[in-house]
């Protein structure tokens, strides 16, 4: 077997080495002409014990430690591309012998090691093998592979000077090759096998050392092997081998192609293969880096004991940046692998995110059992953990599958519960209104359905999946309908099952996100691990739905509070207030929903609301008042959380401020409201239509009211019956879309969904004010 390869550039480790020893003697001589007894010496910061849970009846894992330490293993990430655990459980159930041994190998190895899922998303729909291993050395999101344009079977390559221009351009943050350099600085040795891991650590100075094959580089004499190595098992070249060339020079791509069928079954007996040879001699990080094929969280195994900051919930770890059982992310790793190689210091120093896992020194374990992290045999804790990770990935794709057609039907059953209404109270005399009033509650309660229906699972009905998590969510929301009008009845309380109705809707979003976001993680309309753009808290969608009916709900209820009392002004401003300081609490507070638009969009619309109610008029001294109020609160959240060091999106954006790279941010975050109209036609031309509806609905509206003041027209009557808290909850809503589209980057959307929370619970309420009870 032939010396590694080693390229033009090769980490200073003699240098640090000499450096090292001259400072140990000094350090010595100082101790030894002291006078007195020496201080004790503190600990170094790369052997911090962090503090973690572990599942109930699995063994306690191994304390972390001084990942510099000499004893520690050397570091093996195995990369692959397009596997799944889902993917995994079924080859290994599969009629193909030899398909079905690798795979029953890999589970057998995830058992006796710490198995999760992981989030590979980059920029953009697809990730391209590329794009994964460039995230992967820059510890931020990052593509090399521009040619796909979101088509899985486009991927062609890419370079390290692609990657360096798409950096710049995508407003990120990232610095493709940050990991290599960091190692750099810190004397660590490395070395890649195959073309993806040589762009993960190729830098401005050039590729790394290479070599042909893991085996070359763990036989060297201990002086010159690397304490981190990167292979890429889809390279033909890292399993023959062959020493691969260096894609900072060339556009080949010699890895499988996405499009190939056979490229999860070629990845598992690479890996088998891997594992076989590897075990027991380094700690070893399995990696699935891209899916174009079918985007998916992918699968990771981590070395037996590895902690989190988080801990561990259910027996599986749970993930320091998504704060999910089972779920890290691709970015987590540059951090993570680091910190083992180089210690905690070398992390702090590296501007890499903090969101970083811990490894132990010793090698990775290769059988159940023979690791203190690894749950007994036949427990849940080893045989059930890639079952749940395998359920856990196909429900996020479900998710993500089941985003559209349950928003078109939420769309639907709002625009003709609204239209219904609008007919049934231009026409009072026809139709029966008990039953037009049911279907605007049952359209009102819709989206608390949405959220309830993650209750049931399912995710696993396969293609009908989205078709379910519909007819679940409509079921859902029929029978907290039903609930709501009997006891109404049954109390004699006029309009109590359209206001329960149009407070479900915020009471069960806000509450969910208040417990970490159980039911609108992975759901039919919440965040998912497959555009992975949140893990927790309160999403855009979550918000704009929340608040819609917020809004209308604190409307009529401080209506019906303040009534007849006196004075009124404070009644109402309680009313308003103390629910909406709760609500503020929920969506804005770093541990709860650590929403940055939310926070900024609620305050100003709860000040209109509290001001049409009391008859207060806003002027722009005090409009200008109420924006620095909203952006001290905010601010003051964001302060908090990153003085605590938990780093959600709040602390994250201060700590971008501190780093100088929040004007990339705002500038990706802007150009996000736009560029899907600047690039589709067809969003182009839905924006013009729906701008249209919009401007004539507008027009239809203001005409239609100026008649029914006059005292003309159909809905003359409605003018004088018409509750006092109408207008100025219409006021209040304005503010909120008009705020909430501009400060958040899913732009006109959040419009979307507000109008179909807030325009059935007014439509709902209308008619029961309109009607009284039946």
């Amino acid at each position: 077997m032939s010396d590694p390869k080693r390229a033009r550039r090769r980490s200073p480790r003699g240098t640090a080495m000499w450096a090292r020893a001259a400072a140990l003697l000094t350090v010595l001589g100082i101790v030894l002409g002291a006078a007195g007894p020496p201080a004790p010496a503190s600990a170094p910061a790369a052997a911090a014990t962090i503090a973690t849970t572990t599942a109930p009846g699995a063994a306690p894992a191994p304390a972390p430690v001084n990942a510099a330490d000499s004893a520690a293993a050397p570091l093996v990430v195995l990369g692959v591309s397009g596997v799944s655990w889902v993917s995994v459980r079924a080859l290994s159930a599969g009629d193909d012998p030899r398909l079905a041994a690798a795979a029953a190998r890999v589970e057998e190895y995830a058992a006796a090691n710490t198995p999760v899922n992981l989030v590979q998303r980059g920029i953009g729909n697809t990730t391209c093998p590329a794009d994964g291993w460039v995230t992967l050395g820059a510890g931020a999101r990052a593509r090399a592979d521009s040619s796909h344009g979101g088509a899985a079977s486009a991927c062609s390559g890419g370079t390290w000077a692609d990657a360096v221009r798409s950096a710049h351009a995508d407003g990120y943050g990232a610095e493709p090759g940050a990991l290599a350099k960091a190692l750099d600085d810190a004397g660590v040795d490395y070395a890649a096998v195959g073309e993806g891991a040589v762009l993960a650590l190729t830098t401005a100075e050039g590729p790394p050392a290479t070599a042909g094959s893991v085996a070359q580089l763990l036989t060297d004499p201990a002086g010159s092997r690397p304490e981190l190595i990167l292979v890429d098992l889809m390279d033909a070249g890292s399993r023959t081998g062959s020493t691969p060339g260096h894609p900072a020079d060339s556009t080949d791509d010699s890895a499988v192609s996405p499009g190939d069928e056979t490229t999860a079954a070629e990845a598992l007996t690479a890996l088998a293969d891997a594992l076989d040879e590897l075990s027991g001699r380094a700690r070893i990080v399995v990696v699935s880096v891209a899916d174009p094929q079918d985007p998916s969280p992918q699968i990771a195994i981590l070395p037996a004991g590895t902690t989190s900051t988080r801990g561990y919930d259910g027996g599986l770890l749970v993930g320091p940046s998504t704060h999910r059982p089972g779920l890290i992310q691709l970015t987590d790793l540059a951090p993570t692998l680091l910190g083992a190689v180089a210690g905690q210091e070398a992390v702090a120093n590296s501007g890499l995110s903090s969101e970083a896992l811990t490894f132990p020194a010793a090698a990775s374990a290769d059988r159940t059992g023979t690791s203190a992290s690894a749950t007994a045999p036949g427990s849940p804790g080893s045989a059930g953990r890639v079952a749940s990770l395998a359920d856990d990935a196909a429900h996020a794709v479900a998710s993500e599958r089941a985003v559209i057609p349950v928003s078109l039907m939420l769309f639907a059953i709002a625009l003709v519960a609204v239209a219904a209404v609008g007919v049934g109270l231009r026409h009072p005399r026809h139709g029966p209104p008990g039953r037009l009033g049911g279907a605007a509650c049952w359209a009102a309660a819709l989206p608390a359905g949405i959220w309830l229906s993650n209750l049931v699972p399912w995710w696993r009905t396969g293609t009908w999946a989205p078709m379910v998590a519909a007819l679940t969510a409509a079921a859902v929301a029929g029978v907290m309908t039903a609930v709501a009008v009997l006891v109404a009845r049954a109390l004699r309380a006029d309009g109590a099952a359209a206001l329960v109705a149009a407070a479900s809707g915020p009471v069960v979003i806000l509450a969910d996100a208040a417990v970490g976001a159980p039911l609108g993680f992975n759901g039919p309309l919440g965040m998912n691990a497959v555009v992975a753009g949140r893990f927790y808290g309160v999403s855009n969608t979550a918000f704009a739905l929340a608040a819609g009916g917020l809004l209308v709900v604190l409307a009529a209820g401080a209506e019906r509070f303040a009534a007849g009392r006196a004075p009124r002004r404070p009644l109402v401003a309680a009313a308003v207030g103390v629910p909406g300081l709760l609500a503020l609490a929920v969506d804005g507070a770093p541990q709860l929903g650590a929403d940055v638009g939310g926070a900024l969009t609620l305050i100003p619309a709860l000040v209109a609301l509290a001001a049409g109610l009391a008859g207060v008029r806003l002027g722009l001294r005090r409009w200008l008042a109420v924006g620095a109020v909203t952006v001290g609160v905010v601010g003051a959240f964001a302060v908090a959380d990153y003085a605590t060091g938990s780093r959600t999106h709040l602390g994250g954006f201060v700590s971008q401020v501190l780093s100088g790279g929040a004007g990339a941010t705002l500038a990706r975050k802007a150009a996000a409201l736009v560029a899907p109209f600047l690039t589709s036609p067809l969003a182009l031309l839905a924006l013009g239509a729906g701008v249209g509806v919009a401007g004539a609905a507008a027009w239809w509206l203001r005409r239609t009211a100026r008649s029914a003041r006059a005292g003309e027209g159909p809905y003359a009557g409605l003018a004088t019956t018409a509750p006092a808290w109408l207008v100025p909850a219409l006021r209040a809503l304005a503010v909120l879309v008009v705020v909430e589209v501009l400060v958040n980057d899913s732009g006109l959307t959040m419009l979307l969904f507000s109008a179909a929370a807030a325009l059935p619970a007014l439509a709902a309420l209308l008619v029961s004010t309109r009607i009284g009870p039946r």
